[in-house]
């Protein structure tokens, strides 16, 4: 069985992967600050952000070789 996730970014066009992909880099580097500030204790939230990462860079692997293909 797939993830969720992972089929939600497969049917995602590739302007909106790098669109995404920007949004948890920023989400990322937010979280950071805000532990270093002691405003925010979501640790758990960080590694959750590089897996959506992980999975959208596996979406471009992906498309990569479907063109490669044709």
């Amino acid at each position: 069985m797939k993830n969720k996730t992972l089929e939600k970014y497969i049917k995602m066009s590739d302007a909106q992967l790098v669109k995404e992909l920007k949004s948890i880099k920023l989400s990322i580097l937010n979280q950071r600050i805000d532990i270093a500030n002691h405003k925010n204790k979501g640790i758990h939230k960080i590694s959750e952000f590089k897996k959506d990462i992980a999975r959208i860079n596996t979406v471009f692997s992906l498309n990569r070789g479907d063109r490669n293909e044709q």
